[in-house]
């Protein structure tokens, strides 16, 4: 449990000192309910940078239709409960690609994840010793790699702030002998720091 405590303050100490280094850019942070199948309440914290900017322009009759693209790259960490079975801590990267039309607040984007998940198991684990002694065990844990496939939209309400909906689905690889399908939900703020 210090564990993950640790890590949440040092990625939270983090985003502010990354901020405040370039204030000619946009400096986005997010902030979000993160949900394992949606149920299992968490929080993820995250930053967003921009690789590459573009606009497309498609010439109609009636009018012009600009459509502003971009590549991002956003790390994360996140943290759930699972009450009574585990919880879990997730170190991710996200790559996405994301398009809004000119005049609109409104965006879409898909994204990559590639994520370390820890799990610590709740109550006690009794671990087999390589001697063959059973040992108790409080918060054992077990570590994941984690690719996911994920679609977020959103909406900038201001230049200061906006809000987004995400659906992820992946799957935790090297568990046990084979994968187990996962499933986050997320429902949260994004926030320029450079318009503070």
């Amino acid at each position: 449990m210090k564990k993950i405590i640790l890590a949440l303050l040092l990625f939270g100490s983090y985003l502010p000192s990354t901020a405040q280094s370039n204030s000619d850019k946009n400096e986005i942070i997010s902030v979000s309910y993160f949900g394992h199948y949606g149920f299992h309440p968490g929080l993820k914290v995250g930053a967003q940078y921009s690789l590459k900017d573009w606009k497309k322009t498609k010439e109609r009759k009636e009018k012009t239709k600009i459509k502003n693209k971009s590549l991002f790259i956003s790390p994360q960490v996140g943290f759930y409960v699972h009450p009574g079975n585990h919880s879990g801590l997730l170190l991710n990267a996200d790559l996405g690609y994301q398009r809004k039309k000119e005049h609109s607040s409104f965006y879409s984007a898909w994204t990559i994840g590639l994520g370390y998940l820890t799990q610590f198991n709740a109550g006690i684990t009794y671990v087999q010793e390589q001697n063959g002694s059973i040992t108790a065990k409080k918060w054992a844990s077990r570590m994941y790699f984690l690719p996911t496939l994920n679609y977020e939209i959103g909406q900038q309400l201001n230049e200061k702030i906006g809000w987004f909906g995400k659906i992820s689905a992946g799957a935790k690889l090297f568990y046990n002998t084979g994968i187990s399908p996962e499933a986050f939900v997320e429902v949260g703020l994004k926030m320029n720091l450079s318009k503070f």
